[in-house]
């Protein structure tokens, strides 16, 4: 009987936070970007084709810190969406780092969840990318990923144009060769 309790109880209380996360969610979603365009309040759709990148913070393993501002010498900016653990995000960095020599005009940036921050070491330790400085890693201290993650699959890789307006968004591992034009 006790056992029954016990289990009804941590099904209720499963399906409970999981309802409180789907409606937080629901609200930070509802909640928006906002941009005062001739006079007018417009809502921001960060995830939209043509919007301008978000404002950016990235917090790096060794405790640097970059801003949009940073970044304002390239041409084009590739940023990668990813989880320090995840396989496919650990093969995708490969790839990048394979066609390195490539990404003369354009920053690639890695950002992870700030949750990450720990497993950056672990990151560097598997893909080596400290060895490029083309590629900045580190974790979102701005929201980010928050606005522009589409939750379909990891790595997301998001490119901006010189302007700063999102021009292509990629979903899981993306070969070089679909991103190249994006690129040069």
């Amino acid at each position: 009987m006790l056992r029954k309790l016990l289990v009804i109880t941590l099904l209720f209380s499963t399906v409970a936070v999981g309802y409180a996360q789907k409606k937080d969610r629901k609200k930070k979603k509802n909640k928006g970007d906002t941009q005062q365009v001739a006079g007018d309040t417009v809502k921001i759709d960060y995830k939209a084709i043509g919007a301008p990148l978000p404002p950016l913070q990235i917090t790096t393993r060794t405790g640097d810190k970059y801003t949009e501002k940073d970044f304002k010498n390239y041409k084009n900016i590739l940023v990668m969406m990813f989880n320090p653990t995840c396989d496919h995000c650990q093969e995708e960095t490969t790839i990048l780092e394979k066609n390195i020599e490539q990404f003369k005009d354009t920053k690639l940036l890695l950002v992870a969840a700030p949750s990450m921050i720990d497993y950056l070491e672990f990151y560097n330790n598997v893909t080596r990318h400290s060895k490029y400085p083309e590629i900045t890693v580190g974790v979102d201290s701005a929201g980010f990923i928050d606005r522009t993650f589409n939750y379909t699959a990891l790595p997301q890789i998001n490119i901006y144009d010189k302007d700063r307006k999102l021009i292509k968004i990629f979903s899981g591992v993306v070969q070089f060769d679909a991103l190249e034009p994006y690129i040069k």
